[in-house]
């Protein structure tokens, strides 16, 4: 468990970001915020890329006053709508030529079954599609600005995805629950990491591809578990569950530690606080990873009238 887990990195580890642009979905709340703040707080250019402006404009102002850094700005961003993604790397591309640092740490957790604006799952549609679209997008920046990093965040839960993903089945209400669709999103982050990482090794690109899971955190995300005022939820959170700045720990060491590229760390998962870690089932599956990647770019390209799939 986290709680007892070796200390690899701390927040007084991470290096000075001057000349560092980074991008973190879902950053207005919870370990995402934890992370824009500390990568201010070390001079990073932070984009927080959101979807609800009113609460992330107060957030982005709290960072900007606790670190003295003005670098620190929003663009929206909501990963139920295909069609919003574009936006914001459209936004983004206007402001900026390099991106150094992305953060996929947004997403959601066994919610009632939705559909996106897109008609994809809420789970698969925002804990994976919508990230593999943003990635995709953002290569080019990526690449030019190696070496760079891409942090996928993921959670151990993954083990529970045995069998198939069902891919073809993804979005039927007929076949959803919402624990087992939880654990099937959180695998193919894992699975995204490891082709994306692979084709840009394969294309000689220094981009440190890498996921984790960050704990069992107490945030925002658990809301559609249980009520955060049970009894029994209360008593979980102290016994079993971290804090967000603990939460961000790993991530942050990911995103910013120099052993990353020292080590050559591409493509793999790490579990608390900053240890290589090794997924099971699916995740783990020779063949997973690819199979994933052309079923999400068959998906998009039905999705958007003018899709290019990715030269890698």
């Amino acid at each position: 468990m986290a709680f007892f887990a070796k200390r690899n990195f701390s927040f007084e580890q991470i290096p000075d970001l001057s000349g560092k642009i980074a991008i973190i979905t879902g950053s207005n709340s919870g370990i995402g915020r934890v992370c824009a703040l500390e990568m201010a707080r070390r001079n990073c250019t932070v984009i927080l890329a959101c979807r609800n402006s009113e609460k992330t404009l107060v957030v982005v102002k709290e960072i900007q006053e606790e670190t003295g850094n003005k670098n620190v700005e929003f663009i929206q961003l909501d990963l139920m709508s295909l069609k919003s993604v574009k936006a914001f790397t459209d936004e983004f591309k206007s402001r900026y030529n390099n991106l150094h640092i992305l953060m996929n740490n947004a997403g959601v957790m066994m919610c009632p079954f939705g559909l996106s604006e897109d008609g994809i799952e809420t789970q698969f549609a925002t804990n994976h599609v919508a990230h593999f679209y943003l990635t995709t997008l953002l290569l080019p920046e990526l690449e030019r600005s190696a070496p760079s990093r891409v942090v996928n965040v993921t959670s151990d839960i993954h083990r529970i995805t045995l069998g198939k993903l069902d891919l073809e089945n993804i979005s039927d209400p007929k076949k959803y629950n919402r624990t087992t669709q939880y654990g099937k999103s959180k695998t193919c982050n894992i699975l995204f990491t490891r082709e994306l990482s692979k084709r840009l090794e394969a294309k000689g690109v220094e981009v440190y591809v890498n996921t984790n899971h960050p704990g069992i955190v107490r945030s925002e995300l658990t809301r559609h578990v249980a009520s955060t005022s049970s009894v029994v939820t209360k008593a979980f959170n102290t016994v079993f569950t971290i804090s967000v700045e603990d939460g961000a720990v790993t991530q942050l060491y990911l995103a910013t530690s120099p052993e990353v590229e020292e080590k050559k760390y591409k493509g793999k998962y790490f579990v608390p606080y900053a240890v290589i870690g090794k997924p099971s089932g699916v995740a783990n599956s020779e063949n997973g990873p690819k199979e994933l990647w052309e079923f999400t770019e068959k998906l998009l390209a039905e999705k958007i009238t003018d899709y290019e799939r990715v030269s890698l």
